[in-house]
């Protein structure tokens, strides 16, 4: 089955509680969202993500499938880490995540997870 929009095929509108705002459902779907391994690195699972890059200790690069419109996508990080940041040289076909321990050095760690929103290309 396929949802599409009657006005734009490619835009639905959903009614929020109290049927006084509404939300556009596509712009509010995580559109790339993965979960890997850091220290023996590998791919636990993943969505809309071609590759998983090891660039160095601590530091990861996931490769989008279907690149995002521009390279200002919301992306959320978390692992096992004492600090874990989306890097700013994130692109539209990429996230780029690194990973700190309570010294502030990088670390690797078993369990990374990332999703992001924002609008495909």
């Amino acid at each position: 089955d396929k949802l599409t929009g009657v006005g734009t095929a490619g835009s639905i509108v959903v009614t929020g509680e109290g049927n006084s705002t509404t939300t556009n459902l596509q712009q509010s779907l995580v559109k790339v969202w993965a979960k890997f391994n850091g220290s023996s690195f590998g791919e636990l699972d993943s969505f809309n993500v071609s590759s998983f890059t090891d660039s160095g200790t601590g530091n990861y690069t996931v490769n989008i499938n279907n690149d995002f419109s521009n390279a200002n996508h919301a992306s959320v990080e978390a692992s096992g880490a004492y600090h874990t940041v989306n890097d700013a040289a994130n692109a539209v076909g990429t996230l780029n995540i690194a990973c700190y321990n309570s010294s502030h050095s990088n670390a690797d760690e078993s369990r990374v997870a990332v999703h992001s929103c924002g609008d495909l290309a």
